[in-house]
């Protein structure tokens, strides 16, 4: 992309994205509204300059940030990074009713470092929220937590050097705000949200909806005795 002298946006404009909207947490594409203009971009020599989007599948304002490459102070037009920063991102959904109330309120602290892409910070709260998990579930908690680690790694085929990060941060770390925490890079932040997932899944919804099911079952069985 690219902004001219003339601050003729066709390029800008005609430029299309998709993302999952931060507003209404659906992938849709995306509509540029409003743009920055030539002559203040180069009377401040700005190396980032942000575009406004709507979402065109709720309406909601969207705020990308895109670099500006080294280029002449006389190069006309601007030439504009096509790689874009979201300044903010949609929330990672989960069931979080179906968990207990200290496992929730840590979890739900990862998911807001995690959107704001704080990744050491969401690494920090999913320890925390591990730890959490372990008191819910006992003495064994943490055997249950590492088994889960282990077929993960199998099934995903999680590298080496992955898997021991992850092992470190929610198994043998220290406490979920030691500073010795090693630090997580936007993909293994990836892996490591659907692992604290999978786990908060199969320890605690997986559980109370089998639960739900049993008494619904009961319920209609004790309402069709009741019809007869």
């Amino acid at each position: 992309m690219h902004l001219g002298s003339d601050n003729n946006i066709t390029n800008i404009f005609d430029k299309h994205y998709a993302l999952q909207c931060p507003h209404c947490n659906a992938k849709a594409n995306i509509t540029a509204i409003s743009f920055p203009k030539y002559e203040l971009v180069k009377r401040f020599s700005l190396k980032e300059i942000g575009i406004v989007y709507r979402c065109d599948a709720c309406n909601k304002p969207i705020f990308l940030k895109f670099d500006i490459p080294p280029q002449s102070k006389d190069n006309n037009p601007f030439q504009i990074s096509d790689t874009y920063y979201e300044i903010e991102r949609h929330r990672e959904n989960f069931e979080l009713n179906y968990l207990p109330d200290i496992v929730k309120d840590d979890f739900k602290e990862a998911l807001d470092c995690y959107s704001n892409q704080c990744f050491n910070a969401f690494a920090s709260m999913c320890r925390r929220t591990i730890q959490s998990a372990a008191d819910e579930l006992g003495a064994k908690g943490k055997d249950k937590v590492q088994h889960q680690l282990n077929e993960l790694k199998e099934l995903a085929g999680i590298d080496d050097e992955t898997y021991e990060i992850l092992k470190q941060i929610i198994i043998t770390g220290h406490d979920g705000t030691h500073p010795h925490l090693p630090k997580l890079s936007k993909e293994r932040a990836q892996v490591l949200l659907e692992l604290i997932k999978d786990v908060l899944y199969q320890f605690f919804v997986r559980k109370a909806k089998i639960q739900e099911s049993v008494e619904l079952r009961k319920e209609q069985i004790e309402n069709n005795k009741k019809e007869k």
